[in-house]
Protein backbone atom coordinates (compact mmCIF):
# COMPACT_ATOMS: atom_id res chain seq x y z
CA UNK A 1 0.00 0.00 0.00
CA UNK A 2 1.57 3.38 -0.96
CA UNK A 3 1.73 6.29 1.35
CA UNK A 4 -0.59 8.32 -0.29
CA UNK A 5 -3.53 5.89 0.05
CA UNK A 6 -2.58 4.97 3.77
CA UNK A 7 -2.88 8.30 4.52
CA UNK A 8 -6.67 8.71 2.36
CA UNK A 9 -7.54 5.77 4.00
CA UNK A 10 -6.91 7.12 7.56
CA UNK A 11 -8.49 10.19 6.71
CA UNK A 12 -11.75 8.17 5.35
CA UNK A 13 -14.69 8.73 7.33
CA UNK A 14 -16.36 5.51 8.07
CA UNK A 15 -20.40 5.75 7.90
CA UNK A 16 -23.25 3.07 8.19
CA UNK A 17 -25.81 2.42 5.88
CA UNK A 18 -29.44 2.46 7.19
CA UNK A 19 -32.01 -0.27 5.77
CA UNK A 20 -33.86 2.72 4.33
CA UNK A 21 -30.96 3.97 2.53
CA UNK A 22 -31.22 0.38 0.42
CA UNK A 23 -34.78 0.74 0.15
CA UNK A 24 -34.75 4.19 -1.26
CA UNK A 25 -31.78 3.40 -3.65
CA UNK A 26 -33.61 0.45 -5.33
CA UNK A 27 -36.70 2.17 -5.70
CA UNK A 28 -35.04 4.59 -8.00
CA UNK A 29 -32.53 1.42 -9.14
CA UNK A 30 -35.87 -0.13 -10.37
CA UNK A 31 -37.06 2.48 -12.73
CA UNK A 32 -33.91 1.36 -15.38
CA UNK A 33 -34.40 -1.78 -17.03
CA UNK A 34 -30.42 -2.79 -18.17
CA UNK A 35 -29.35 -5.13 -14.73
CA UNK A 36 -25.82 -3.61 -15.05
CA UNK A 37 -26.95 0.05 -15.39
CA UNK A 38 -29.64 -0.74 -12.67
CA UNK A 39 -26.78 -1.86 -10.29
CA UNK A 40 -24.56 1.44 -10.93
CA UNK A 41 -27.09 3.26 -10.45
CA UNK A 42 -28.50 1.37 -6.71
CA UNK A 43 -24.59 1.67 -5.76
CA UNK A 44 -24.06 5.33 -7.03
CA UNK A 45 -27.55 6.37 -4.94
CA UNK A 46 -26.84 4.66 -1.73
CA UNK A 47 -23.28 7.06 -2.12
CA UNK A 48 -25.17 10.01 -2.52
CA UNK A 49 -27.64 9.29 0.41
CA UNK A 50 -24.80 8.42 2.69
CA UNK A 51 -22.63 11.79 1.48
CA UNK A 52 -25.93 13.66 2.42
CA UNK A 53 -26.59 12.55 5.92
CA UNK A 54 -22.69 12.78 6.37
CA UNK A 55 -23.17 16.48 5.15
CA UNK A 56 -26.54 17.69 6.40
CA UNK A 57 -24.50 16.42 10.24
CA UNK A 58 -21.61 18.84 9.22
CA UNK A 59 -24.33 21.64 9.26
CA UNK A 60 -24.26 21.81 5.41
CA UNK A 61 -27.09 22.44 3.35
CA UNK A 62 -28.05 19.91 0.89
CA UNK A 63 -31.08 19.35 -1.57
CA UNK A 64 -32.31 16.14 -2.30
CA UNK A 65 -36.26 16.81 -1.69
CA UNK A 66 -37.63 17.55 -5.17
CA UNK A 67 -40.14 15.33 -6.37
CA UNK A 68 -38.63 15.15 -10.13
CA UNK A 69 -34.88 14.28 -9.28
CA UNK A 70 -36.10 10.31 -8.30
CA UNK A 71 -38.19 10.53 -11.71
CA UNK A 72 -35.81 8.65 -14.02
CA UNK A 73 -37.97 9.24 -17.30
CA UNK A 74 -37.61 13.02 -16.49
CA UNK A 75 -33.57 12.66 -15.95
CA UNK A 76 -32.85 11.03 -19.33
CA UNK A 77 -29.27 13.19 -19.35
CA UNK A 78 -28.45 12.40 -16.05
CA UNK A 79 -28.40 9.41 -13.47
CA UNK A 80 -28.68 11.70 -10.29
CA UNK A 81 -25.43 10.92 -9.13
CA UNK A 82 -25.06 14.70 -7.94
CA UNK A 83 -25.46 15.53 -4.08
CA UNK A 84 -26.74 19.70 -4.45
CA UNK A 85 -25.01 21.59 -1.93
CA UNK A 86 -27.21 25.02 -2.41
CA UNK A 87 -24.93 28.04 -3.26
CA UNK A 88 -22.18 25.92 -3.97
CA UNK A 89 -23.07 24.33 -6.85
CA UNK A 90 -23.31 19.98 -7.63
CA UNK A 91 -21.06 16.89 -5.90
CA UNK A 92 -20.79 14.35 -8.11
CA UNK A 93 -21.44 10.68 -5.71
CA UNK A 94 -19.34 7.78 -7.35
CA UNK A 95 -18.82 4.45 -5.71
CA UNK A 96 -16.22 2.31 -5.37
CA UNK A 97 -15.94 -0.98 -4.57
CA UNK A 98 -13.31 -2.21 -1.77
CA UNK A 99 -9.92 -2.66 -3.33
CA UNK A 100 -10.58 -0.29 -6.18
CA UNK A 101 -7.32 0.87 -7.72
CA UNK A 102 -8.35 3.31 -9.98
CA UNK A 103 -11.77 5.55 -10.91
CA UNK A 104 -13.06 6.42 -14.53
CA UNK A 105 -14.63 10.24 -14.90
CA UNK A 106 -17.56 10.47 -17.61
CA UNK A 107 -16.05 13.75 -19.54
CA UNK A 108 -19.49 15.02 -19.71
CA UNK A 109 -20.36 15.80 -16.78
CA UNK A 110 -17.25 18.07 -15.21
CA UNK A 111 -18.57 21.25 -16.76
CA UNK A 112 -21.07 21.87 -13.99
CA UNK A 113 -19.40 19.58 -10.67
CA UNK A 114 -17.30 21.54 -8.27
CA UNK A 115 -15.98 18.16 -7.48
CA UNK A 116 -16.16 14.32 -7.16
CA UNK A 117 -16.81 12.55 -4.42
CA UNK A 118 -15.60 8.28 -3.98
CA UNK A 119 -17.67 6.88 -1.44
CA UNK A 120 -16.41 3.19 -0.48
CA UNK A 121 -19.24 0.71 -0.42
CA UNK A 122 -18.86 -2.78 1.38
CA UNK A 123 -20.24 -5.81 0.28
CA UNK A 124 -22.60 -6.33 2.90
CA UNK A 125 -23.70 -2.67 2.14
CA UNK A 126 -23.91 -1.72 5.89
CA UNK A 127 -21.10 0.23 6.14
CA UNK A 128 -19.82 3.24 3.48
CA UNK A 129 -16.16 4.69 4.12
CA UNK A 130 -16.10 8.30 2.22
CA UNK A 131 -13.15 7.88 1.18
CA UNK A 132 -11.57 11.45 -0.86
CA UNK A 133 -12.55 13.40 -3.33
CA UNK A 134 -11.15 15.83 -6.93
CA UNK A 135 -12.09 19.12 -6.95
CA UNK A 136 -13.62 20.14 -10.02
CA UNK A 137 -10.77 21.31 -13.31
CA UNK A 138 -11.52 24.86 -14.50
CA UNK A 139 -9.39 24.79 -17.78
CA UNK A 140 -8.02 21.21 -19.24
CA UNK A 141 -10.42 17.93 -17.47
CA UNK A 142 -8.07 15.28 -15.78
CA UNK A 143 -7.13 12.11 -17.25
CA UNK A 144 -10.54 9.55 -17.42
CA UNK A 145 -8.41 6.97 -15.51
CA UNK A 146 -7.60 8.33 -11.62
CA UNK A 147 -5.70 6.84 -9.52
CA UNK A 148 -7.35 6.35 -5.86
CA UNK A 149 -4.02 7.38 -4.09
CA UNK A 150 -4.49 10.41 -6.41
CA UNK A 151 -7.48 11.58 -4.49
CA UNK A 152 -7.60 14.22 -1.78
CA UNK A 153 -8.67 13.36 1.55
CA UNK A 154 -11.83 14.30 3.49
CA UNK A 155 -10.36 16.65 5.54
CA UNK A 156 -9.04 18.46 2.07
CA UNK A 157 -12.79 18.36 1.11
CA UNK A 158 -14.49 20.10 4.41
CA UNK A 159 -11.25 22.90 3.66
CA UNK A 160 -12.29 23.11 -0.21
CA UNK A 161 -15.98 23.43 0.90
CA UNK A 162 -15.20 26.05 3.60
CA UNK A 163 -13.34 28.41 0.73
CA UNK A 164 -15.72 27.75 -1.94
CA UNK A 165 -18.53 29.40 0.88
CA UNK A 166 -16.08 32.33 1.31
CA UNK A 167 -15.48 32.89 -2.50
CA UNK A 168 -19.57 32.42 -3.17
CA UNK A 169 -20.38 34.65 0.10
CA UNK A 170 -22.42 32.28 1.73
CA UNK A 171 -23.32 32.67 5.40
CA UNK A 172 -20.46 30.41 6.55
CA UNK A 173 -20.08 30.88 10.28
CA UNK A 174 -22.63 28.49 12.15
CA UNK A 175 -21.37 25.51 9.63
CA UNK A 176 -17.91 26.35 9.61
CA UNK A 177 -18.34 25.85 14.10
CA UNK A 178 -19.80 23.39 13.42
CA UNK A 179 -17.57 21.41 10.97
CA UNK A 180 -14.69 21.89 13.09
CA UNK A 181 -16.65 20.33 16.43
CA UNK A 182 -17.25 17.13 14.80
CA UNK A 183 -14.78 17.16 11.65
CA UNK A 184 -11.69 17.70 13.35
CA UNK A 185 -12.18 15.07 16.23
CA UNK A 186 -12.43 11.59 16.15
CA UNK A 187 -15.95 10.49 15.75
CA UNK A 188 -17.11 6.96 16.57
CA UNK A 189 -20.09 5.20 14.48
CA UNK A 190 -22.28 3.56 16.94
CA UNK A 191 -23.98 1.22 14.42
CA UNK A 192 -20.80 -0.31 13.97
CA UNK A 193 -20.97 -1.71 16.86
CA UNK A 194 -24.02 -3.55 15.77
CA UNK A 195 -22.51 -5.07 12.84
CA UNK A 196 -19.15 -6.24 14.96
CA UNK A 197 -16.52 -3.31 13.54
CA UNK A 198 -14.72 -1.98 16.07
CA UNK A 199 -12.05 1.05 16.62
CA UNK A 200 -8.73 0.78 18.05
CA UNK A 201 -9.91 2.85 20.93
CA UNK A 202 -12.93 1.52 22.60
CA UNK A 203 -12.53 -2.51 23.90
CA UNK A 204 -15.62 -4.59 23.09
CA UNK A 205 -17.00 -5.96 26.89
CA UNK A 206 -20.07 -7.35 25.89
CA UNK A 207 -22.43 -8.48 23.50
CA UNK A 208 -25.30 -10.52 22.94
CA UNK A 209 -28.27 -10.50 20.02
CA UNK A 210 -29.70 -7.07 20.29
CA UNK A 211 -26.94 -4.87 22.61
CA UNK A 212 -22.99 -4.72 21.73
CA UNK A 213 -20.71 -2.94 25.01
CA UNK A 214 -17.48 -1.38 24.36
CA UNK A 215 -15.37 0.67 27.14
CA UNK A 216 -12.78 2.95 26.80
CA UNK A 217 -10.13 4.46 29.54
CA UNK A 218 -10.44 8.23 29.79
CA UNK A 219 -7.37 10.38 31.42
CA UNK A 220 -8.77 13.53 33.20
CA UNK A 221 -7.32 15.51 35.92
CA UNK A 222 -4.61 13.32 36.91
CA UNK A 223 -6.70 10.26 37.64
CA UNK A 224 -8.77 7.68 34.75
CA UNK A 225 -12.12 6.94 34.62
CA UNK A 226 -13.78 4.71 32.40
CA UNK A 227 -16.79 5.18 29.86
CA UNK A 228 -19.10 2.54 28.60
CA UNK A 229 -21.68 2.88 26.40
CA UNK A 230 -24.39 -0.16 25.67
CA UNK A 231 -25.88 0.11 21.99
CA UNK A 232 -28.69 -1.62 20.47
CA UNK A 233 -31.30 -1.01 17.74
CA UNK A 234 -35.00 -0.33 18.40
CA UNK A 235 -37.86 -1.66 16.39
CA UNK A 236 -38.60 2.01 14.44
CA UNK A 237 -34.51 1.93 13.97
CA UNK A 238 -33.78 4.39 16.47
CA UNK A 239 -30.74 3.40 18.55
CA UNK A 240 -30.74 2.98 22.21
CA UNK A 241 -27.66 4.16 24.16
CA UNK A 242 -26.57 3.75 27.83
CA UNK A 243 -23.66 5.93 28.95
CA UNK A 244 -21.90 4.70 32.37
CA UNK A 245 -18.87 6.69 33.56
CA UNK A 246 -17.22 4.87 36.33
CA UNK A 247 -13.91 4.91 38.19
CA UNK A 248 -11.12 2.96 37.06
CA UNK A 249 -10.05 2.37 41.05
CA UNK A 250 -12.52 3.97 43.32
CA UNK A 251 -15.36 5.93 43.35
CA UNK A 252 -16.33 8.89 41.75
CA UNK A 253 -14.81 12.43 42.68
CA UNK A 254 -17.55 14.59 44.43
CA UNK A 255 -18.17 17.24 41.86
CA UNK A 256 -17.51 15.63 38.72
CA UNK A 257 -19.94 16.38 35.76
CA UNK A 258 -21.17 14.21 32.71
CA UNK A 259 -22.78 15.93 30.21
CA UNK A 260 -24.85 14.99 27.09
CA UNK A 261 -26.59 17.18 24.26
CA UNK A 262 -30.58 17.01 25.06
CA UNK A 263 -32.51 18.67 22.14
CA UNK A 264 -31.76 22.23 22.18
CA UNK A 265 -30.04 21.82 25.76
CA UNK A 266 -27.57 20.25 27.73
CA UNK A 267 -28.26 17.42 30.16
CA UNK A 268 -25.90 17.40 33.16
CA UNK A 269 -25.84 15.02 35.92
CA UNK A 270 -23.21 15.42 39.04
CA UNK A 271 -21.34 13.79 41.83
CA UNK A 272 -22.63 15.37 44.74
CA UNK A 273 -22.10 12.51 47.19
CA UNK A 274 -20.16 8.92 47.18
CA UNK A 275 -21.05 7.12 44.16
CA UNK A 276 -19.56 4.41 42.02
CA UNK A 277 -20.85 5.38 38.50
CA UNK A 278 -22.83 7.61 36.40
CA UNK A 279 -25.57 5.60 33.98
CA UNK A 280 -27.23 8.02 31.97
CA UNK A 281 -30.48 6.59 29.13
CA UNK A 282 -30.63 8.40 25.70
CA UNK A 283 -32.75 7.66 22.28
CA UNK A 284 -31.00 8.66 19.04
CA UNK A 285 -32.59 8.82 15.71
CA UNK A 286 -30.20 7.43 12.90
CA UNK A 287 -27.26 9.23 12.32
CA UNK A 288 -27.81 11.67 15.22
CA UNK A 289 -25.04 13.07 16.52
CA UNK A 290 -24.08 12.75 20.00
CA UNK A 291 -20.99 14.19 22.73
CA UNK A 292 -20.49 13.05 25.88
CA UNK A 293 -18.43 15.55 28.10
CA UNK A 294 -16.37 14.31 31.45
CA UNK A 295 -15.73 17.40 33.71
CA UNK A 296 -13.85 17.62 36.76
CA UNK A 297 -12.93 20.87 38.14
CA UNK A 298 -11.61 22.95 35.23
CA UNK A 299 -10.24 19.96 33.45
CA UNK A 300 -13.11 18.33 30.96
CA UNK A 301 -12.78 16.15 27.94
CA UNK A 302 -15.55 15.11 25.46
CA UNK A 303 -15.64 11.84 23.28
CA UNK A 304 -17.94 12.45 19.56
CA UNK A 305 -20.69 9.95 18.15
CA UNK A 306 -22.93 9.54 15.69
CA UNK A 307 -25.78 6.76 15.81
Amino acid sequence: MTDKLSVLQELAIPFPIPASFCRQARAYAEQYFVQDVRQRIYDNTLAVLVADAYFRLLGFETNLTQPERWNAPRRLWSEANELELPGLGNLECRSIATGQQTVTLPPESLSDRIGYLFVEIASSEKLAMLLGFLPAFESEPPDLEVAIADLQSMDDLIDYLAQQESSSGVEIAETIDLTREFAEKRITYLRNWLNNIYTAEWEPSMRDLRTATCKKKIPLAGQVFEMQLSVSQNHDESILVRVIVRGESASLPRGMQVSVPDESDIYTETVNEAADLISIPLELSPCEELWVELRLGESFCREYFIA
